[in-house]
Parts: C-alpha cells; structure tokens; sequence
C-alpha cells in the first residue's frame, strides 16, 4: 500500500513546487506599485573625419586621408557632378566625411559650395546621391554707427565690426558716393543689419536692414524690401530704388580697402581732365569694374588709350576704360558684362606717365560728365505694394531706434 502514498507525496510536491515558480517569477514591488520607466541606452554618435581644404588639395588626396576606397570616391565624384563638381574644391573651406560608429561604413560627404549652400553626398542601398541644402544658421539683429576719421574700412575696424560690414555698406550706397575717393573725415554711418551664428559662434554679417550714410553734408537712407512680386533691393524711404544704371565709380570698394587685398599700397585719386573724362590714379593692378551692364565693342590695344574696354550699355550711353596693365579673363568684342564684372587691371599702358585708369562716359557719342548726369533709377516699388512697403520701413525704424 505504498504506492499511493508515494504518489500523493510525489503531488504535493510538484504542487509545491508550481507554487515556488510562480512566487520566484514575480516581480518584486515597485515604489507607488508603479513601473520604473526603461533607460534607453545612450547613443554611439558618428565618426567625422573634417578636414580644412590647403592649397594643392583635390576631393581624392582627401577622401584617400579618410580612408576611402578609389572605387568609392569616383563613385561619388559621379554622383556629385549634376549638382556641385568635386573636381574643383576651394582652399579654406571645410569639408567632411562621416562614417558610421564603428567606423567602417561611409555615410555621407559634406561640402561646403558658398555660404548659402552645402553638398551633401550620400549612400541609398547601393547607390550615392547628391544634394544641395542650405546652411542652417541663427540670425541676429545688431547696429553699428561711426564717425570717420579717415576711410569707412579703418574706421569699422577701429571700432570693432566686422570689415566685411563695411564692403557691405559701401555696395549698398555705391551708387551714390564714391567710397574709392569721396568719403571724408567727418562723414558719418548708421546701420541696423543681421548677424550670422553657426553653433553658437559667430559667422559673418548678412542683410543689411536699413542704413544711413552721410557724405560731404548729403544724407542718403535705404531701406531693405524684399516680396514675391518684385526684385529684393534696396529702397529710399519713399520707395524709390537706391539702384542705378551706373555705378558711381569703376573702382569698387570691395577691391580697394584693406579688408579685399590686405593691404593699400597707395591712396587712390582721381583729376577731372578736358573733356570730361576721368583720371583715377591707383596701384598697377587695380581691379577695374564695369559700372553698368553692356556688351563690349572693343578690348585691347586702342593707340592712345593703351589697353582698353569700350562697353555699349543701351543705345544712349557707352564707356571707356583706358590704360590697363591686362584685360580681365573673358573680355573680348561682343561679350555680354554685368554690372560691377571686371573687366581689367589699373595699368599704365598707351599715353600715360604712371598707373591709373582713364574712365569716360558718352552720351549719344557726345562726352559726358559721370559724375553729373542723370542716370536712370532703377524700378521703384510698385504702388501695390507701397502700404506693405511703408508698414516696414515703419518697422525697421523702430528696430534701430529700439537698438541705440
């Protein structure tokens, strides 16, 4: 009679034990008989290979540093052609190659084109594709104001903004004072503009906002507007365009100051001569702009003149360019030249004692003077949008009184 026995035993133990696992897989209370949250693991980030392009390099003496196969990098050189060629990188810029965190997968490739826009390359499954995308940057409002004591790049600088402020303060006036020799000791600036950051660090200055200039007594003022049905320019405080058919001088700012080539070996100068043209003396070399859109009639020797340009702006007015040291590349009879283009170097070719370019304007073949004719405005606003125009001229004066 053991066996039963035996077998009951044999139950109340497998019943024990059913009654040990079930106490063993519970969960041990919780604080409030609540959840504890799970903790994510923290993410391994990528490996970036950044490199600041020097002289000499090329997109393969770089992608072979990041350790990149040669069928890889061909492999996005093609893919990048359509949009933004690799083949000719620029020194200074940066550029990156970003792997996977083990460091054995290519992601992407980032490249800087301008400092608006970036390449981005990269791996769908088996292919590469290119893309180009703006750069993300945080924008700031600030003001800069000054008397000048001697040129408007020195006095920025002595006071210190950004010197490429002051090239983009001289472009926005350009057609109303000559910031190559007219700005004088006593003239005065007032600027509300827009700063750029990237990670937290400053970058450049961008759109200027709203700008006074005073020159030699006379006080111009623009405005910045900007809407889907008219150009983005810049606009006095009635509306009219700052623009004009002619720049003020062919020697741009942006090529003279201190903040373009370093360094101004020379002052610059000009002389009214017979006849109206005018003689600007300046350091051989001396990028010469042309002051209004056109189409080239002549480039080259021109007896007297040296080494010339003739541009042909409409059927009214034409100018003449004398004297360079060499013509800019492209520039030839029948090309097509924007405003501000280089069109040649301050040399001292032809009749001429010493460097410096001889600049005359023509109206219907008859010399003028440049600095007194009446050049044509550009487009004003248009009257349907003067009441949103007038609304933000309101708000730009209110932002630089507020920020003074």
């Amino acid at each position: 009679m053991r066996k039963p026995v035996l077998t009951i035993t044999l139950l109340i133990l497998a019943a024990a034990g059913v009654s040990a696992a079930v106490l063993f897989m519970r969960k041990p209370p919780t604080a409030g008989n609540r959840a504890v949250p799970a903790v994510s693991p923290t993410p391994i980030p990528d490996i970036i290979h950044a490199y600041t392009i020097q002289a000499g390099d090329t997109f393969g003496i770089l992608a072979e540093q990041a350790g990149l196969p040669a069928t890889t990098t061909q492999a996005i050189l093609a893919a990048a052609e359509d949009i933004h060629t690799l083949t000719s990188i620029t020194a200074g810029k940066p550029i990156r190659f970003i792997f996977d965190p083990s460091g054995s997968q290519l992601k992407s490739v980032e490249y800087e084109i301008s400092t608006e826009n970036f390449l981005r390359v990269t791996r769908d499954q088996a292919a590469w594709h290119a893309e180009k995308l703006p750069i993300d940057y945080t924008v700031k409002q600030a003001t800069a104001d000054g008397n000048i004591s001697s040129s408007l790049y020195e006095t920025m600088v002595e006071k210190g903004y950004d010197d490429r402020l002051a090239i983009a303060l001289a472009e926005v006036f350009a057609w109303q004072v000559d910031f190559a020799v007219d700005v004088r000791t006593g003239d005065t600036f007032s600027v509300l503009y827009e700063q750029r950051y990237r990670d937290g660090k400053y970058v450049m200055p961008a759109n200027i906002l709203k700008a006074t200039f005073t020159n030699a007594g006379q006080t111009y003022t623009a405005y910045y507007f900007a809407s889907g049905t008219t150009t983005d320019g810049y606009f006095d405080a009635q509306g009219n365009s700052v623009l004009r058919m002619f720049l003020k001088s062919p020697l741009a700012y942006r090529y003279i100051s201190s903040g373009y080539t370093g360094a101004r070996r020379d002052p610059i100068s000009k002389v009214m001569t017979a006849h109206y043209a005018i003689d600007y003396a300046a350091s051989s070399g001396t990028p010469v702009v042309t002051v209004g859109d056109g189409t080239v009639t002549q480039a080259g020797w021109n007896d007297g003149y040296g080494i010339s340009v003739t541009v042909r702006h409409n059927e009214t007015y034409t100018t003449r360019y004398g004297h360079f040291s060499r013509l800019a590349k492209g520039i030839r009879a029948g090309a097509k030249v924007q405003q501000n283009q280089v069109i040649g170097y301050v040399g001292s070719t032809g009749h001429s004692t010493g460097p410096h370019l001889h600049y005359e304007m023509f109206k219907r073949g008859a010399k003028v003077n440049p600095f007194t004719v009446d050049i044509p405005a550009g487009k004003a606003v248009p009257e349907n949008l003067r009441e949103v125009f007038q609304t933000e001229v309101s708000r730009l004066d209110a932002l630089f009184t507020a920020a003074q």
